[in-house]
């Protein structure tokens, strides 16, 4: 097996928990099916949700004065459009578009000669987006609904199932426990269908928000290419420089793989900057980074910028001008001896 395939395979693996538990709800779901002493009937999802749906549009009503959108609609999801639906809530460029929902229709068919396929055409956007498959698909056995373009999309495959699994576990008599296990069910819809209406409430911010996650991704396509195309000596210099885990010069995607995770904008953001990333008002790059990787400092930049967000109520835009206001100390990231470490004046060391 060739370096790309071990890839998409390591792509599958990541999801291994969520695939095992999907297999095991749908063997569990069909045993019940077949089993003559479950005799208990539970009303249709689609017959609950319709009567559900109005009363909490009413309550949000009452209660915040809001109507939701007079378009929202109720979809119902088995689990692989399901899937494919969360890949569409992936917001990229048109560019990425086509590629971002081949990926996910081949992630959900677990289709490693596909995922693959889509490696070699692109790895720059492979990089990007197969994070966004790892965490949207990992959680899908624990999502009940989620809401994109004026519906909310239900995954049947969860609930479609989910009451009679929570009687079946409990044993017989399942009669005595029917009303029980019914309530809790009922109540899991109605937080699932109030949830998702609040969120069509919000959708100017939604479209803010999908905006500047469209200009970050292109911004983390930028990177991956750039170090993509680092030439072998340089790439193991980085690695070796930031004391990465060494990676056999016959995986070469790999290896830059590595450098990618490690120096790309949201790891550097969240992970190295963290919680005080507002008492900084510039960052600095190691100038030994900055030789390997020239434009690094500009990407970075523009990951706390985006173009279309340099406004003071943005979510990420406005950090320099708050910076500015609460701290004079400046963050830079350094290399300290081969540690890869950032620093800032004012708060302790962080590891890169």
């Amino acid at each position: 097996m060739g370096e790309i395939e071990e890839f998409a395979e390591a792509l599958l693996d990541q999801l291994s928990v969520e695939i095992n538990e999907e297999k095991e709800i749908a063997e569990l779901a069909d045993k019940i099916s077949d089993d003559a002493s479950f005799t208990v009937k539970f009303d249709e999802l689609e017959n609950i949700c319709q009567g559900i749906f109005p009363q909490m549009a009413q309550k949000i009503n009452e209660f915040i004065g809001i109507s939701i959108l007079p378009v929202l609609k109720l979809e119902y999801l088995e689990l692989k459009e399901f899937k494919k639906m969360k890949g569409r809530k992936v917001f990229s460029s048109n560019d990425a578009r086509v590629f971002v929902d081949e990926l996910f229709d081949a992630v959900a068919d677990k289709d490693v000669k596909k995922i693959a396929a889509l490696i070699k055409r692109d790895p720059a956007k492979f990089l990007v987006y197969s994070t966004y498959a790892k965490s949207y698909i990992s959680k899908i056995s624990t999502t009940y609904g989620d809401f994109l373009d004026s519906a909310i999309y239900l995954n049947r495959f969860i609930l479609g199932s989910y009451p009679q699994i929570i009687l079946y576990k409990q044993g017989p008599p399942f009669e005595s426990k029917f009303d029980s296990v019914k309530s809790g069910y009922n109540g899991a819809l109605k937080m699932t269908i109030l949830e998702e209406q609040i969120h069509s409430l919000q959708q100017n911010l939604h479209d803010l928000n999908k905006q500047a996650v469209i200009e970050v991704n292109a911004i983390n396509e930028e990177l991956a290419k750039i170090i993509l195309d680092l030439d072998d000596s340089t790439a193991n210099e980085l690695t070796e420089y930031l004391r990465l885990q060494p990676v056999p010069d016959d995986f070469p995607t790999a290896k830059r793989a590595n450098l990618f995770f490690m120096l790309n904008p949201d790891n550097f953001i969240v992970s190295v900057l963290g919680p005080d990333v507002m008492t900084f008002s510039k960052v600095e790059v190691d100038p030994k980074i900055s030789e390997m990787i020239p434009h690094l400092l500009d990407i970075y930049q523009s990951r706390s910028r985006p173009k279309n967000l340099r406004n003071d109520s943005s979510s990420i835009g406005y950090l320099s001008k708050v910076a500015q206001a609460n701290s004079n100390a400046p963050c830079c990231i350094y290399n300290n001896g081969g540690n890869g470490r950032v620093c800032c004046s004012k708060y302790s060391k962080r590891r890169l």
